[in-house]
């Protein structure tokens, strides 16, 4: 696959990966929302309540949002949000009440709609059932269809100006800011340099090569 390095090619592969999370695990049951890049204050992504988006054919759609401050995070990561925020699109087209507080506090009905669809739900005293991870079911989805981590992120700035509340859903965790490490770890074949993840140690043959997976201590591990 193709580096990520671009901002027109980031947003257009968060729109494919986004098609394909829409049919594995929603059954193509989701309107396609209006995906954006921008910076996010303490979230990793947000989806707007109302459509906010309007085409020239006059259609509308909800934005869905991800931080262009952590876009460059782990893809397994990425896609989690991308569930994450697709669990809040199919709370309000089937008149779930996910959330309270003007959507802010995650609450279970939420945790159980992510939790079926293959997410580790944490609860944050704050936020409610909001903390995000990806379990073996989203590292197994990224591989399936080849799927890369992005190359380029928005570089964080010291201070600015907080513009307010955008109207949206919060995200998979209240303050991304303190870094949390991976939840997995990555193997390498020595060979032919495939690359798989998982989220326990194990012990597996490159059926190509012959050859045994190596851990990656740079970006694997806990």
């Amino acid at each position: 696959m193709k580096e990520i390095t671009s901002y027109n090619r980031a947003v257009q592969y968060l729109n494919k990966i986004f098609k394909h999370i829409n049919t594995e695990f929603f059954n193509d049951s989701l309107e396609m929302p209006t995906i954006t890049v921008q910076s996010t204050a303490e979230a990793y992504g947000h989806v707007t309540v109302g459509k906010v988006w309007k085409n020239e054919l006059g259609n509308l759609s909800h934005e869905l949002n991800i931080s262009a401050d952590y876009l460059d995070r782990p893809v397994e990561n990425v896609v989690a949000t991308l569930i994450h925020e697709g669990c809040h699109l199919y709370a309000m087209a089937n008149g779930i009440k996910d959330t309270s507080n003007r959507g802010i506090y995650h609450n279970r009905r939420f945790k159980e709609l992510a939790e079926e669809r293959g997410l580790k739900i944490s609860k944050s005293e704050k936020y409610g059932w909001t903390i995000t991870e990806p379990t073996e079911r989203i590292i197994k989805f990224c591989e399936e269809y080849g799927l890369g981590d992005i190359q380029i992120a928005r570089r964080k700035q010291l201070s600015f100006v907080d513009t307010g509340n955008s109207q949206g859903k919060g995200t998979d965790s209240s303050q991304p800011t303190s870094k949390k490490k991976n939840s997995y770890q990555r193997w390498s074949c020595p060979c032919c340099h495939t690359i798989i993840r998982s989220t326990k140690t194990v012990n597996i043959i490159c059926g190509d090569c012959g050859e045994h997976f190596i851990r990656d201590e740079k970006k694997g591990g806990h």
